[in-house]
């Protein structure tokens, strides 16, 4: 008698593989202002509602380039929250750390020139087009050379949104280069 094989899903469900010198990741948005967004990183979840460390506007994962470990989380409400927080946020992310975004409920309100600038000497090239309630995502690092390939905005359009006054998730997962030194 033959055992089945039982394909086990990875805990972030990724499909994604990748060789030795890369990090799988896996970022889902939030869902209009109900379902909260999920940051998985090498199979592991490191931010989502089961873990409790997730909120309202953008949440922020900073993971060591290098190893792979989780350096810090946060999220910053960008509707009634103070951007002085996400500001001295960013300005503390060090060299060598990989940054994953993943917006929930409202990404925009908030935002200033100096924390859009900040975003984008992190590689992002869309951070100027995020506006009132879209979904965003994005991976980047400091430093980084180009503009980051990881990066996706799903725009609030009433005609075209899935959840009333929101569009529906995001979804993107890939494999970040390992910072070798």
């Amino acid at each position: 008698m033959r055992i089945a094989e039982s394909k086990v899903k990875p805990p972030c469900g990724m499909e994604t593989r990748c060789n030795a010198n890369h990090f799988p990741f896996k970022i889902i948005s939030g869902a209009a202002n109900v379902v909260g967004p999920h940051i998985c990183i090498n199979d592991k979840p490191i931010m989502n509602s089961i873990k409790n460390n997730i909120g309202k506007g953008l949440n922020i994962a900073l993971v060591n380039a290098s190893s792979g470990d989780l350096i810090a989380t946060d999220f910053f409400d960008m509707w009634t929250g103070d951007i002085k927080l996400l500001v001295n946020f960013l300005h503390k992310v060090k060299l060598g750390t990989i940054v994953l975004l993943a917006s929930f409920d409202e990404p925009a309100t908030k935002f200033t020139d100096e924390a859009r600038t900040l975003f984008s000497e992190l590689g992002s090239s869309l951070v100027h087009d995020v506006k009132f309630r879209d979904n965003w995502i994005f991976v980047g690092a400091k430093p980084i050379k180009e503009k980051s390939p990881f990066e996706q905005i799903l725009k609030n359009e009433k005609s075209k949104n899935k959840y009333g006054q929101w569009p529906e998730a995001i979804e993107m997962e890939g494999c970040i280069p390992r910072k070798m030194d």
